[in-house]
């Protein structure tokens, strides 16, 4: 009875999430795709300090704003690039004295007088520590367009956790929906923006439906930058491309050289395979090796003998399954990584 009565108290706040996503500016196509703005979005956003910039990569140009959580709108200046693509580019920056720390909104209206939001994409700190933490999950197989689903009622209650956690941000590593079908994609989104921390994602294998994910989060390669560390985000569909410079390796070896002057650098992704790509292992592993690399896929965490790449020194940590309700949590400091014990909402 405990348990069936946590469940509806889960699903009522699940509804309230749904209409506060509604009514703060939720603003993808009507079955979840991104709209105008492709990045920053929910999924990869941007941390950053006010006088700091950004890129803002869209399908029109037009001027941009962001909104806070009490609706204030705040325009930033942009500077865009000459269109080479099917897409513009623009370089924004921070500057504004009602700029505080905290979550915005991002807004484009363009030439057309056409409008977009992504929320949760810009968060705000006005310093980053020596010392903080984040939290990592992992295979979260959204299965169904219920939230009544056993799995989408698991993410929220994690989602929950972590929001009064001490984590700076959430790290969520793959296997995203089960099938990467449309509704899927919706609940696990309207989940996701119940979050009070910037969310990272990356692909998983179960979230190759065709281009689905690209729809969802526009790339599933990229790299951050938190205070000293780098983040490499990096994806799944690649792994085998071995013979041949492909787009993934191209944007490794770019992000790895950016990434060189970090204290610490992370590769984060959904799996790590012996099948994965040479060249990919080489940049990653051998010619500057990343320092950690965090995954999921395997439903376990790893071994003693898992725990360092057999052709180099990156240390490997491995998240158990967050469908079956495990998380956890990281300290990064001058030291190194230090992970807290795995928790599960579950109680096994």
């Amino acid at each position: 009875m405990r348990f069936r009565w946590h469940k509806e108290y889960i699903l009522i706040f699940l509804m309230i999430g749904l209409l506060v996503s509604f009514f703060n500016g939720y603003a993808r196509h009507e079955d979840g795709t991104l709209g105008i703005i492709k990045l920053p979005n929910e999924g990869c956003p941007v941390i950053l300090s006010p006088g700091q910039t950004f890129n803002i990569v869209a399908e029109q140009k037009g001027t941009i704003f962001l909104i806070d959580n009490e609706k204030n709108i705040i325009p930033l200046n942009v500077q865009w690039e000459e269109k080479k693509t099917e897409i513009y580019k623009g370089s924004v920056i921070l500057m504004g004295e009602d700029i505080k720390a905290g979550s915005y909104s991002i807004q484009i209206i363009t030439e057309g007088g056409a409008k977009d939001v992504n929320p949760r994409s810009i968060w705000v700190q006005n310093e980053f520590r020596e010392y903080y933490t984040f939290a990592h999950i992992s295979d979260i197989h959204i299965r169904s367009d219920s939230l009544q689903d056993e799995n989408a009622i698991t993410f929220q209650t994690i989602i929950e956790k972590l929001n009064q956690s001490d984590a700076q941000f959430i790290l969520l590593t793959g296997d995203l929906t089960h099938e990467a079908k449309t509704e899927q994609w919706q609940v696990f989104l309207n989940i996701l923006n119940q979050a009070r921390k910037p969310t990272f994602v990356c692909a998983g294998n179960h979230d190759r439906n065709e281009d689905n994910y690209e729809k969802m989060f526009y790339t599933s390669t990229y790299a951050f930058r938190y205070g000293k560390d780098g983040y490499i985000i990096f994806d799944t569909r690649e792994y085998r491309t071995a013979d041949s410079w492909g787009e993934q390796d191209t944007l490794l070896y770019r992000y790895r050289r950016e990434l060189k002057s970090s204290r610490w650098t992370f590769g984060i992704t959904h799996r790590y395979e012996f099948t994965m790509g040479i060249r990919s292992q080489i940049i990653l592993f051998v010619d500057d090796p990343i320092d950690f690399i965090l995954y999921g896929h395997t439903h376990r965490e790893n071994t003693r003998e898992e725990s360092v790449i057999p052709w180099g020194k990156t240390r490997v940590y491995v998240v158990p399954a967050e469908k079956d309700g495990f998380y956890r949590i990281f300290d990064v400091g001058e030291g190194g990584l230090f992970p807290r014990p795995i928790q599960n909402v579950k109680g096994k």
